[in-house]
């Protein structure tokens, strides 16, 4: 699998899935997911819970 970037079209189409419903995805933390997704480490709630905390 190739390594996703912030100009990968599947990125790009969660992107604008998420804009559909009205969520946008501040630029840090979605390096920060891509980094763990190009990791192939497995991407858990708490994972996620974490990173959403650290930006509110």
């Amino acid at each position: 699998m190739t390594k996703l970037t912030l100009e990968s079209p599947a990125f790009k189409r969660v992107s604008k899935n998420l804009s559909l419903e009205n969520f946008q995805i501040d630029k840090s933390l979605a390096l920060q997911a891509l980094e763990v997704i190009n990791s192939k480490k497995k991407l858990t709630p708490s994972m996620i819970r974490e990173a959403l905390n650290a930006k509110v």
